[in-house]
């Protein structure tokens, strides 16, 4: 039977209806789809150690015969614990699983198991606690469950070691059918592996220098397809003369600055000139605006608007989520409205008679500002005349949301809004058919944010200083890195650390938030919050991003060793907004060495940008740790602040791909891939 590598995965054999089910939940309909499915992490077993030689906090493999076996079940907690006695001639240790039902079934005295885990040793006893372990037969086995293992993304179902098979075969029989798409020139020019040993690279590295290799083939290729994706754009938007043109002499733009209760920062009105420079001139402007958390911002999008207004237009803002629409819209309201300038909020949730209103007045342009989220490029809702787009906080959308964004109007203004500062180099790479403003300085009146490391030996003194800043007035956020317990993982979530906070400071009145509430009921916690009826707001990095409640003066960050410094900066930017100075500590258990080394920078300065620069330079090029998904553009691989070198390249490249060599972008394989890369999320205006 010829194989063919865009197969159903049910075609494979030994994968019926149920398990061809189950890998359409992780995203697997195709031999393709698996090949493409990368490990989440690597467990490095390339050592087999003897018991006698273990050493604590040293992660290993050990060889051993099962001596006895005990599976129970707690009648006090109910949880399922499977204690195994085993040795391999110089020791003997204890190996204890919780919750692995049927593991009395699996395993039986005087088989021989391979175990992998973190040994721990207490009063001469060794004992591991729920490692990695697979029943053993002969040689074979042994050298399947050792080396440097890929440790994929798991669904309910698929066994770990089914996987790991399934993926074998799959290499086996469909990787010699991938075809190689990039040029020749390119691959001997930046020294690429070819698309067959990245692919075979990353599911089953012999080394790390084998995996880094085939990483940076990956990460090169997705950073080459976006820099071609905006290469294009920004010869488009060369020729395009159809945007409105918006200036700074009207009616309305003069009502909205004189309705200013504050003085503009020198930067502010800087990037209004730029701006104005660019959309009075009827080329669509195409703008990235980079400000510091606190900087001021959403001024600079509501008089863009206003201005667009007085041009006729309409102006559609885009937020990430409905809690920062909510408050954007808000911000329209209160500085927009009093004009005359009709504004309206549209958000998923809203009824069916509202939505048809609020739709009716868009498509017939009585509705000049539109603030909404991704509920905006849903079919159904037209504009008029779109001519200004602003995306707030715009590293949390893909190319493909902005595309499809700017494809509502003939050619609309774009403005793009980041409170994450990208290091210089980066940027200028990441958004190649942008201009870029940056917003440096704060508003007058806004206080310094104190920063204090602090540990739990501390909470007492931490509790009071809680109290005594809620009798103030102020509130207080507390961050933490897990929205649920976990079992085998020790950071404190956000159930566990609501509870201690209900019972030590209740009468203050304790909320949560998490990603995984309901919009509304996120909105609704974030209301009592403002009014005051809960002074301590428990979550996640969910309050990272645009969330201002002027009274909130202290975030409590804990385990912050767990976040990048770019992120912690960002959580620390939610207080001090206000009249109030504001206070963050960050809450370790123990303050080491390291924690303190890589944390001073955030004692040291409040100024985003030079954060962004140690972030970078902290990250450094990476060991073999898997993969995850890298920022606004959704990379598989890349991640645009490590790879930063191999981000210039792509860009140099890209530019003389187009110039020099056009017809590759209608060669079959190099079209097929960047189709691909589109779909998955890059850009929706691009047609190759």
């Amino acid at each position: 039977m010829t194989v063919d590598i865009y197969e159903p995965v049910i075609n494979i054999k030994g994968i019926g209806p149920g398990r061809a089910g189950l890998l359409k939940n992780l995203g697997i309909c195709t031999a393709n789809d698996a090949l493409w499915f990368f490990p989440r992490r690597y467990a490095d077993r390339r050592e087999i150690c003897k018991i006698s030689a273990l050493k604590e906090g040293l992660s290993s493999v050990v060889v051993a015969r099962i001596t006895s076996v005990n599976c129970k079940r707690s009648f006090r907690t109910g949880t399922h614990i499977c204690l195994c006695e085993a040795e391999d001639g110089t020791g003997t240790v204890s190996v204890v699983w919780f919750n692995r039902k049927g593991l009395d079934n699996i395993l039986k005295q005087g088989m021989s198991i391979a175990i992998f885990g973190l040994p721990s040793f207490c009063n001469g006893k060794i004992e591991f606690s729920n490692p990695d372990f697979e029943v053993v037969k002969d040689k074979s086995d042994v050298e399947s469950f050792t080396g440097i293992v890929p440790v994929y993304p798991s669904t309910a179902g698929l066994s770990v070691r089914w996987f790991r098979k399934f993926m074998c075969k799959v290499l086996e029989d469909h990787l010699p059918l991938v075809q190689e798409y990039l040029p020749q020139r390119i691959m001997e020019k930046r020294g690429l592996q070819s698309i067959r040993e990245a692919l075979r690279g990353m599911h089953r590295p012999d080394s790390e220098e084998r995996w880094k290799d085939s990483r940076k083939r990956l990460a090169y290729e997705e950073f080459l397809f976006l820099q071609t994706v905006l290469v294009l754009r920004k010869e488009r938007l060369k020729i395009s003369h159809e945007a409105a043109k918006i200036t700074s002499d009207g009616y309305y733009y003069s009502r909205f600055m004189d309705s200013l209760p504050f003085e503009l920062t020198a930067s502010q009105k800087n990037v209004f000139v730029q701006i104005f420079k660019d959309t009075r001139n009827g080329h669509p402007m195409s703008r990235l605006l980079q400000g510091d958390v606190g900087s001021g911002k959403t001024v600079i999008a509501l008089g863009l608007a206003a201005a667009g207004a007085d041009a006729g237009i309409q102006t559609a803002i885009m937020a990430p989520t409905e809690v920062l629409a909510e408050q954007l819209y808000s911000q329209t309201q209160k500085f927009l409205s009093p004009s005359g300038i009709s504004c309206a909020l549209l958000k998923g949730g809203q009824t069916r008679s509202e939505r048809i209103l609020l739709i009716g007045s868009i498509r017939d342009g009585r509705t000049k500002v539109v603030v909404g989220t991704h509920a905006m490029i849903q079919d159904g809702v037209e504009f008029l005349n779109l001519g200004t787009v602003i995306i707030d906080e715009q590293q949390r959308f893909g190319v493909m949301q902005r595309g499809e964004m700017l494809s509502r109007g003939k050619t609309a203004h774009l403005l793009m809004m980041s409170a994450t500062p990208i290091p210089r180099t980066v940027s200028v790479c990441l958004f190649g058919d942008m201009d870029i403003s940056l917003i440096r300085e704060r508003p007058a009146g806004r206080k310094k944010t104190e920063t204090r490391l602090i540990d739990f030996t501390k909470i007492r003194d931490l509790m009071q200083f809680i109290i005594n800043e809620s009798a103030a007035g102020g509130r207080t956020y507390w961050i933490c890195p897990r929205v649920e317990d976990d079992a085998e993982n020790e950071l404190v979530s956000v159930e566990k650390r609501y509870a201690f906070l209900k019972k030590h400071l209740g009468p203050l009145g304790i909320g949560f938030i998490h990603g995984k509430m309901a919009d509304n009921l996120k909105n609704t916690e974030l209301e009592k919050f403002r009014d005051g009826t809960t002074k301590v707001l428990v979550g996640t990095t969910v309050l990272e991003v645009g969330v201002d409640v002027p009274e909130a003066s202290v975030v409590v960050i804990e385990s912050p060793d767990m976040y990048g410094l770019s992120q912690l900066h960002q959580l620390r930017g939610r207080v001090g907004r206000g009249s109030r100075r504001g206070v963050c500590l960050l809450l370790v258990n123990m303050i080491s060495d390291e924690v303190a080394e890589r944390l001073k920078i955030m004692l040291k300065t409040d100024d985003g940008f030079k954060i962004a620069e140690a972030d970078f330079l902290l990250r450094g090029p990476g060991k073999i740790t898997g993969l995850k998904q890298h920022g606004a553009a959704g990379f598989k691989v890349a991640d645009v602040l490590r790879d930063s070198e191999l981000l210039k390249y792509a860009k140099e490249d890209a530019e003389w791909l187009i110039s020099d060599t056009p017809a590759l972008l209608n060669d079959p394989g190099f079209a097929e891939k960047l189709e691909i890369f589109r779909k998955n999320g890059m850009d929706a205006s691009f047609k190759a």
